[in-house]
């Protein structure tokens, strides 16, 4: 067991020093924010305290949102603001399974997405089920050759 966590703390080293995680934040929205930089030739945003964006395509921003959910998780949502001004143009949902294996992407336009924001408890939230029609196959994704890392 001791010997797999040495494993893992050397793999998490290896992806900081490819520069696919860069900072301690979050795994699986550090994971997103690489694969689409990669799919879509994107360039990252370089701090995370920037507001609303995650990705620069081109010169469109991209807010990135990944979830890594068990087969019994039934939650179909991402917590997201709306707030006014936001330099954002596409929200992409990114769903991995439990063990990272690529199970949904989702590109909305930012102005389809933030009539689907609803505010629940606390939090504004968009359903996955709400922007169905911007679920993408992820056999007609780019860069299948990245792709295929997560199949």
């Amino acid at each position: 067991m001791s010997d797999n966590i040495r494993k893992y703390v050397e793999v998490l080293a290896a992806l900081r020093k490819d520069g696919i995680l860069t900072d301690k934040k979050d795994f699986t929205c550090q994971i997103g924010e690489w694969l689409v930089e990669q799919l879509y030739n994107g360039k990252r945003a370089t701090t995370t305290n920037q507001k609303a964006w995650d990705v620069k395509v081109g010169k469109q921003y991209w807010q990135v949102k990944t979830h890594a959910k068990s087969e019994t998780n039934a939650a179909r949502r991402s917590s997201i603001k709306k707030e006014p001004g936001l330099r954002v143009d596409v929200v992409i949902i990114i769903v991995f399974t439990h063990d990272y294996k690529l199970k949904e992407f989702y590109k909305v336009p930012w102005v389809v997405a933030q009539k689907q924001i609803k505010k629940s408890g606390v939090r504004e939230k968009l359903s996955w089920n709400s922007v169905k029609e911007y679920k993408m196959e992820i056999d007609e994704l780019p860069r299948q050759e990245v792709v295929g890392l997560f199949r």
